[in-house]
């Protein structure tokens, strides 16, 4: 199959230029003009901007809830990220119940996701059953499998999801020797544990107690903590879902000194304000309750400066699609609310326009944090994250000159709302190619070929500051 894109302006992490792609058999054959056809498909991108399809290196699809059962949105939902031009996703595999880490990916692969996940697909691996040295084991495995990412929780003390300091110092010894690279939900729980109880014994109870009791201190505590394991250890790391500015400013000053430390932040940390789990209406507020909490203007503000100057380098949705009967679980108590907001198909939007329509950003610092750095943390570059030739032929064409505003029905997220509903949009992915298949015209979503597992190589970004 040959696809002709042409007359686009195409924007990299490094520069942006005129030129026309031409793409075979799923990759970038050549950059430049006067290509000569046939072609199977011609895409004039005239007026448009021609970007790597994004990489989401933070997505929570079909993932279990607590009771081991239920799950959040599955992976037939998976196609609102090609609506928003993101074409892969790195998603968090935890355990299956009775499974351990390597057989709880290939269930995850083979059943939960076969012949359903849209955009193409990559992996973490997430202990949540720690059985000692049989566990370290199945790190070199999961690294063998194209799994060189990991991540551990370091909140939610007395559930399965947390870990402490010394399964995490442990997993890190073993992680550097395979080139895995690390990854943690910091916040400290018994922080977390002592403002969460005192609140609830007072009664107080709605969601906008969720981000009266998750201080940014107990955020930037474990950050702190963490990167020090990672400088004395010699274990590369990277900080998720970065949300606050004393959290931020502990990861700017290590990477001053050195540090082998990547930052993460989301969409929702840039653009949402924690008030408005302020709501009088419960199914309205428990909408926003996520994990770290929404915080204020000066944050965002501090976030965006972050990602501007590489303290922060990469934006993942966290994309956690939780249905609304889910969230009313914590209807009579905040902490029994699921944490988690949709993202996956609004991450590349909002980086659009409140970034690069809003003057925040420049086009060719979007495309680095919203696709070539998590393509290096993951392993996935260039294969993914860049255009050039001979890499996968995923290209998210936007269009500058749409004006919307968000709603669910423009916006759908697999789920009955929007977080971003109301919000203003400018600019779109008109077009989006899959490995040179056109998923998305007009910004409508057309079916997919079919994602594909991408396995992803060792010794990513973060081993990078090790140099």
């Amino acid at each position: 199959m040959r696809v002709l894109v042409k007359n686009g302006t195409i924007v990299t992490a490094l520069n942006e230029y005129k030129a026309d792609l031409l793409i075979e058999d799923e990759k970038i054959a050549a950059i430049g003009t006067g290509f000569t056809g046939p072609f199977d498909k011609e895409i004039d991108a005239t007026g448009k901007y021609v970007l790597p399809g994004g990489v989401d290196n933070h997505a929570h699809f079909e993932a279990l809830n607590t009771d081991g059962k239920t799950t959040n949105a599955g992976y037939d939902t998976t196609y609102v990220a090609l609506l928003g031009g993101t074409t892969t996703i790195v998603d968090f595999c935890t355990n299956e119940p009775g499974m351990n880490m390597v057989d709880s990916v290939n269930y995850r692969l083979n059943v939960r996701a076969k012949d359903r996940c849209a955009p193409d697909l990559a992996i973490h691996a997430c202990c949540t059953d720690y059985r000692g040295q049989e566990t370290l084991d199945e790190v070199k495995t999961l690294v063998e499998m194209g799994v060189p990412t990991m991540k551990l929780f370091l909140a939610y003390k007395g559930t399965a999801l947390y870990m402490d300091d010394s399964k995490l110092l442990a997993f890190m010894n073993e992680a550097k020797k395979h080139g895995m690279t690390m990854m943690v939900h910091a916040e400290n729980p018994d922080v977390l544990d002592l403002y969460r109880n005192s609140m609830a014994e007072q009664g107080n109870l709605a969601p906008k107690y969720h981000y009266m009791t998750r201080p940014p201190f107990g955020e930037a505590e474990a950050v702190s903590r963490t990167i020090l394991f990672s400088k004395n250890l010699g274990c590369p790391m990277c900080i998720v879902h970065v949300s606050c500015i004393e959290a931020a400013e502990v990861i700017r000053k290590a990477r001053s000194e050195g540090a082998p430390v990547i930052g993460e932040t989301c969409p929702h940390y840039l653009v949402l304000d924690k008030h408005k789990m302020d709501h009088p209406d419960f199914d309205i507020a428990c909408r926003w309750v996520c994990s770290p909490p929404l915080r204020d203007q000066e944050d965002r503000d501090y976030l965006w400066n972050a990602l501007n100057r590489d303290w922060i380098s990469i934006c993942g949705s966290d994309n956690s699609s939780i249905p609304l009967y889910q969230k009313h679980w914590g209807e009579n108590d905040f902490r029994a609310i699921p944490n988690g907001c949709p993202g996956a198909g609004d991450r590349m939007n909002a980086l659009w326009t409140y970034g690069v329509m809003k003057g925040k950003m420049s086009r060719q610092k979007m495309v680095d944090v919203c696709c070539t750095q998590p393509a290096k943390l993951n392993g996935l570059y260039p294969r993914k994250g860049t255009i050039d030739v001979g890499v996968d032929a995923d290209l998210c064409i936007m269009d500058p000159e749409y004006k919307g505003t968000i709603s669910v029905e423009t916006n759908p997220t697999g789920i009955e709302y929007n977080v971003y509903e109301g919000c203003e949009q400018l600019g779109r992915p008109d077009t989006v190619l899959l490995r040179g298949h056109v998923v998305v015209e007009q910004g409508k979503y057309l079916g997919t070929p079919g994602g594909q597992f991408i396995p992803g190589k060792p010794y990513g970004l973060a081993y990078d500051l090790l140099k």
